[in-house]
């Protein structure tokens, strides 16, 4: 759920973005450090290597693209732990998970008689 609703930001603010170029002829630059206002010169950290990093992330990385990996990465840990709970915990997965068409359980599914 959280993962759905940070991709839909994520893809509305990219609408947005195509929505302003579609109206002034440029590419809006919608980046982390342009929604926060924070100032280019900015330093993030002590250490050179991670610094730029950061900077990149911060100031020259879209912010709808930096949303859309974010919800990716979120998926992919839940659908992780949920694996390895359910290894840990014994029990097996639905059916609808692992991707197999789900089956009517009900008793009288397949009992019925032909005249």
């Amino acid at each position: 759920m959280v993962a759905g609703t940070i991709l839909l930001i994520g893809l509305m603010l990219l609408v947005a973005q195509l929505m302003a170029q579609g109206a002034t002829g440029e590419w809006p630059s919608i980046t982390l450090a342009s929604e926060l206002g924070l100032p280019a010169e900015g330093v993030y950290s002590g250490w050179m290597a991670i610094d730029t990093v950061l900077r990149f992330l911060v100031n020259e990385v879209q912010l709808w693209l930096v949303l859309v990996f974010t919800a990716a990465v979120i998926y992919w840990l839940v659908d992780f732990a949920d694996e390895q709970l359910a290894r840990l915990g014994g029990r097996r997965r639905s059916a609808r998970v692992q991707g197999a068409p789900a089956q009517d359980a009900s008793p009288l599914a397949g009992s019925g008689t032909q005249a």
